[in-house]
């Protein structure tokens, strides 16, 4: 099992990575939109459309590596003042989460079926195939409810931890 595990950190670093690397981009459009629009005048019809599918593609690149981290939203009032009960509670939330992101991966993998063969496009200036920003969604959603099934089944954190963190390697 640890083979594989070590492959689904592999590749949730890899695809960080690629999100990070879509915000730089963003970050490059959106400059290079300020001085095409404000110093030349001559505003770019592209731009826009570009930073929507890196926007996308950040945010589904980069979900499983936070959660694998911890990174992820939580409310810990109830397990925090219920004592012994804690890790029961916080594992039913994690058990929750998984099974949600890897309905929602259920539910996108036959979008993204649909979009390819029907050939759906983006209604932007710049058209690309729908199926390929589904299935960043996908992606997303699926190795999120993976980790989330890590931190349900895997070893408890410490009771100090104020975010409970799945074991690398």
């Amino acid at each position: 099992m640890r083979p594989i595990l070590t492959l689904q950190d592999v590749l949730t670093r890899l695809m960080f990575f690629i999100g990070v690397g879509a915000l730089a981009a963003i970050v490059l459009i959106y400059a290079f939109e300020v001085v095409s629009r404000y110093a030349f005048g001559a505003p770019t019809l592209w731009a826009s459309d570009f930073v929507s599918f890196l926007l996308l593609i950040t945010v589904f690149s980069t979900a499983p590596w936070l959660t694998r981290e911890g990174g992820h939203v939580a409310v810990t009032i109830l397990p925090d003042l219920v004592g012994r009960l804690r890790q029961v509670i916080l594992r039913a939330g994690f058990l929750v989460a998984a099974a949600t992101c890897l309905w929602a991966a259920w539910l996108c993998i036959g979008e993204v079926q649909h979009l390819a063969s029907r050939g759906t496009a983006t209604l932007t200036t710049v058209r690309i195939p729908k199926w390929i920003l589904v299935a960043f969604i996908t992606y997303g959603v699926a190795n999120s409810g993976l980790y989330f099934l890590r931190l349900a089944f895997g070893p408890a954190p410490s009771e100090t931890d104020s975010q409970p963190e799945v074991t690398h390697g």
